[in-house]
């Protein structure tokens, strides 16, 4: 049996590129044979969103040949229910702590995203599980710090004792930015991440699984959301007599992108000789030239005008001292010197 496995659309309305990538993922999967669409939770941005799109989702779900499996997520916790009706394809796992069901010979269970921990959710969770949906944050040091903020920390702790043996395949959701594979004991855990770039943290393709469950092996297969914008993020170090030089990497940076899909944003960091209300208009001129190619084209600059400290010419001689180093170098040094050359020099 084939399911696709997605989670985190977020659906917001006046959005109407996520809606359009939901028809796409379910078109994409009548086309792979898929049996069953598994969303692990927010396929809403807010209530209030599952509100004003349930018909739309309505539709969509109507008109394709699988049929759908989906829990609640922290973002649209109260948008399933006996009263919200997403049409005959369309089945809401809402029982807490835990809610199964079979189907052809399958365990499917589903964990809607409640203020509890995992552990206290499955304490009576039966066993021999073939799929099991989940929301929330698998607290693995392999990969947790480098991916979750603070915030993102709250909701559902998952530890790995927690998944071990817990079923055969955990469907997961609440991870945006990237796709994590993680494996417990006989568990195949599985954030597909968002399908949409929903920030800036959202870099490259975006991406779904299709799962096929058999009877002594389950195959995975990562598949990309074709019609999916995705951020791609470039850093510029900028310092003193390296302003002209770093405009026209950014210039290069941009054309050198051929993907209609992709969605820059240009961070510029750094110290520069001249005014910064001039550097900043130069910035703004590179970006004008390149919007119309790139809609949605972001600059953020953070840069800082050391024009009166470098008048000193002892300070220009260590600025071209450092000219051989790392630009990451660089930085860290100029973060700590050239402040403390202004107050000195004051």
């Amino acid at each position: 049996m084939k399911f696709i496995h997605t989670a985190d659309l977020h659906l917001k309305k006046g959005e109407e590129g996520r809606l359009e990538t939901l028809g796409w993922l379910v078109k994409k999967a009548d086309e792979l044979g898929a049996d069953y669409f598994l969303i692990a939770g927010d396929l809403f941005d807010s209530d209030t969103d599952g509100t004003l799109l349930r018909k739309d989702v309505r539709r969509i779900c109507d008109a394709a040949r699988c049929r759908f499996i989906i829990i609640p997520g922290n973002h649209d916790a109260a948008s399933f229910g006996s009263g919200c009706d997403y049409g005959k394809n369309v089945v809401q796992l809402i029982q807490k702590p835990f809610h199964c069901l079979e189907i052809d010979s399958l365990k499917i269970c589903g964990i809607p995203y409640q203020e509890a921990r995992f552990s206290e959710c499955i304490k009576e969770l039966p066993g021999g599980i073939d799929i099991l949906l989940a929301h929330g944050t698998v607290y693995d040091q392999s990969y947790i710090y480098s991916l979750l903020s603070d915030q993102e920390t709250e909701y559902m702790p998952i530890f790995p004792v927690d998944l071990q043996n817990v079923a055969r395949y955990v469907a997961m959701g609440h991870i945006h930015a990237h796709s994590v594979m993680l494996h417990y004991e006989g568990t195949q855990v599985v954030y597909p991440g968002s399908p949409i770039a929903l920030d800036t943290k959202c870099e490259g393709e975006r991406s779904f699984r299709l799962v096929e469950v058999n009877t002594g092996s389950i195959d995975l297969q990562e598949h990309v959301v074709e019609n999916a914008p995705y951020y791609l993020n470039k850093k510029f170090f900028v310092y003193p007599q390296a302003e002209a030089s770093v405009l026209e990497a950014i210039e290069e940076f941009l054309r050198s992108i051929g993907d209609p899909r992709v969605m820059p944003r240009v961070v510029v960091q750094g110290y520069i000789a001249e005014k910064e209300n001039d550097y900043l208009e130069a910035l703004s001129a590179v970006r004008l030239k390149h919007e119309t190619r790139f809609p949605y084209l972001r600059f953020d600059p953070e840069i800082q005008s050391w024009d009166t400290v470098l008048a000193n010419p002892m300070v220009r001689n260590f600025v071209a001292k450092t000219a051989d180093l790392d630009d990451d170098l660089r930085m860290k040094i100029f973060e700590i010197c050239l402040p403390v050359f202004s107050k000195v020099l004051k």
